[in-house]
């Protein structure tokens, strides 16, 4: 019997018939072939058996313990904080900005914060805030100023002011009084 390396099933050798003569007992010849094939499939199906009986036990068995990597780095911990924080880096959008530009360039946590590139982008970003922090308290107006609201520019002007221009009425009533106070005393100016 030969073996089949491929699939490990054992197939029974074919007899050679050219040997056989006329007495030749032909029903004791196809018994015995046919008890060699039986053999050949018990073997064939006890072998499958204790396969498949080896793969159940391998898959019942607990997994190997896997090694655990030391760090990963788009991992984000206590570690890559604390070298922020010694640089200087500490509000949260600062945080995003390292985390992004760590992830494009792949440097290392400890060598990113003497990176020029990342300065320049920090240094950017914490312009633009300080910027957005200065305006932020910046109210637009008409533009007008406290001088208008005095007597003294309206005396000089020679017009009194309209509610448009000087809105407040208490304001507006102190500005018409020292006007005809002026116009009682005499000239504008003080050598009049």
């Amino acid at each position: 019997m030969e073996k089949n390396d491929n699939a490990d099933i054992e197939i029974p050798e074919e007899e050679n018939l050219g040997a056989l003569d006329d007495s030749t007992d032909w029903k004791s010849k196809a018994d015995e072939l046919q008890k060699k094939h039986r053999e050949a499939g018990i073997r064939n199906r006890e072998r499958t058996k204790a396969l498949k009986d080896r793969i159940t036990e391998l898959e019942k068995s607990p997994p190997q313990p896997t090694v655990k990597k030391e760090e990963k780095p788009d991992e984000f911990g206590l570690l890559q904080k604390t070298y922020l924080r010694s640089a200087g880096v500490v509000d949260e959008d600062e945080i995003e900005l390292a985390k992004s530009i760590q992830k494009k360039t792949g440097l290392d946590w400890d060598k990113l914060p003497d990176d020029d590139y990342f300065k320049s982008k920090l240094e950017g970003l914490r312009t633009a805030k300080s910027n957005a922090n200065a305006v932020s308290n910046v109210r637009g107006g008409s533009g007008g100023t406290e001088t208008k609201n005095t007597s003294e520019y309206w005396i000089a002007k020679g017009t009194p002011p309209t509610a448009e221009q000087v809105p407040d009425k208490k304001t507006r009533v102190k500005i018409y009084r020292a006007m005809m106070a002026q116009q009682e005393s005499g000239g504008k100016f003080y050598n009049e």
